[in-house]
């Protein structure tokens, strides 16, 4: 079960299903605050999607790759992760179109996996190698900032997830869900260059009692996280302390973003297990606000 403090009173919220997209991988939830849309992906299906206003009908386009994560672009569309390597994503009439560009070292038959924007608006995701559950640690972060500057960040991961900044931008998060060990680091993270040190393990499966997913950060800089496997969505204070969780109706929620006209809704993506239930879209009103994320800058 979570580490929970002796002093410290855990507030409970309960999500609602709001959409059933049957997602075999429902990931990467983001929200735009110039149309109040919001979309996400089903990485296995290689589906796109759209919830016009965050409520009744969703919208649904095949991809022709395999899209991970994707962040809004600061000149429109979005930059993605996927399994070719970073790449332009513009919603046409006609369907998304993804503009490959710069690719990092990615293992023949992996991809890309978990991604975010800092908040000078460079794009982070990791790769992941082609049979995830292998014991190696082989996969590694990469960045991409103005003029398409692609870096290679280091790092071993089996599993890389959780990637999120704090409010100012100073520190970082970055987790393992490699069920061999299920943990976050947190590093000091420099700004200006996007190098990171001092890495601290700052949750484990034994805190979260489930395998670190996908992640948020809000206005408090408390780090939100889906805890796969236990059916829940948990709020970290930057002390580590659980003080808050969103109970989903699936084992499995994958990741989370804020929307909202106050941005404090939480939306909550979700996957269904071979033979079992999930892939649904979950949302919950909540009194935490969260932080407008920051669009790529090409």
């Amino acid at each position: 079960m979570p580490e929970i403090s002796s002093s410290m009173t855990v507030r409970s919220y309960v999500a609602e299903c709001i959409a059933r997209p049957n997602c075999k991988v429902g990931e990467s939830p983001v929200w735009d605050q110039l149309t109040d849309d919001l979309y996400w992906v089903d990485i296995t299906s290689r589906r796109f999607f759209r919830m016009p206003a965050a409520g009744g009908a969703f919208q649904s386009w095949s991809l022709p790759a395999t899209v991970s994560a994707f962040a809004l672009r600061q000149d429109g569309g979005f930059i993605a992760a996927t399994d070719r390597g970073f790449a332009r994503l513009d919603l046409e009439r006609d369907g998304p179109v993804l503009t490959f560009g710069s690719s990092p070292d990615i293992p023949q038959g992996g991809r890309m996996n978990d991604g975010a924007c800092d908040r000078q608006g460079r794009f982070w995701s990791g790769t992941l190698s082609p049979t995830p559950a292998a014991p190696e640690a082989s996969g590694a972060l990469y960045s991409i900032g103005r003029n398409r500057d692609l870096r290679a960040r280091g790092g071993r991961f089996r599993v890389q997830n959780g990637l999120a900044w704090s409010p100012d931008g100073r520190r970082m998060y970055v987790s393992d869900s490699h069920v061999s060990n299920p943990h976050v680091l947190s590093f000091d993270f420099d700004p200006d260059t996007g190098e990171r040190a001092n890495a601290t393990l700052f949750a484990d499966y034994g805190k979260l009692g489930g395998r670190p997913d996908g992640a948020a950060i809000d206005v408090d800089g408390c780090y939100w996280i889906a805890a796969s496997d236990s059916g829940r969505v948990l709020r970290l204070t930057p002390a580590g302390k659980i003080d808050a969780e969103i109970i989903v109706a699936t084992r499995n929620p994958t990741n989370i973003c804020f929307g909202g006209s106050d941005l404090r809704t939480a939306y909550i993506t979700s996957l269904r297990p071979d033979g079992g239930t999930g892939g649904d879209l979950y949302a919950v009103a909540t009194p935490f606000q969260g932080l407008a994320e920051p669009h790529y800058r090409p």
